[in-house]
């Protein structure tokens, strides 16, 4: 296999998105070489190359719904997380789930949701890899929001847009 540089890997990432018709947004963050959001099919998606780090790691931050959180109880959060972690166990990827932090000046935090993520490392990076890292990450969000609706019996409609800088609603 052939070994990259960070810059390579870099501009690879990003053409390899424009390719599958994603808009590819940079942010700058002095702790990573590169950080990208991406919206890939539905979702939308940060992939990010920590400074001094040999891989990239892809993640995706979705927030539950208001609707879901309105008949979210204790006892429907506990069954949902655990339906959660098991499929994310079985299908070898990371799940976490966020809790609201107060934000500054007193504004509302958003929140709670999960993470799905994983990591390409150097040694293994190809277009291929990022297309079933990208496809396998996907699938979980889906399958997470599945788990979610019914749990809670409900399926929302179409959320707003988010905001650029935070987790996205699902769609």
């Amino acid at each position: 296999m052939t070994e990259f540089t960070a810059e390579e890997i870099k501009d690879n990432v990003r053409e390899w998105f424009s390719a599958e018709g994603s808009k590819v947004e940079s942010i700058t963050n002095p702790r990573a070489e590169f950080v990208f959001k991406v919206k890939f099919m539905r979702f939308f998606f940060t992939v990010v190359r920590p400074n001094e780090r040999n891989f990239i790691q892809v993640e995706s931050q979705v927030l539950i719904s208001p609707q879901h959180l309105k008949v979210l109880t204790g006892e429907k959060m506990k069954q949902f997380q655990m339906e959660a972690m098991k499929f994310a166990f079985e299908q070898g990827i990371n799940l976490g789930f966020v809790k609201p932090h107060q934000g500054q000046g007193g504004q509302k935090p958003p929140g709670p949701g999960f993470v799905v993520s994983d990591r390409i490392y150097d040694d293994a990076f190809s277009n291929d890899r990022i297309w079933q890292t990208m496809r396998r990450l996907h699938s979980a969000v889906d399958m997470v929001i599945a788990l979610l609706n019914e749990t809670t019996g409900k399926t929302p409609g179409k959320a707003p847009e988010p905001p650029d800088q935070g987790p996205s609603y699902y769609t």
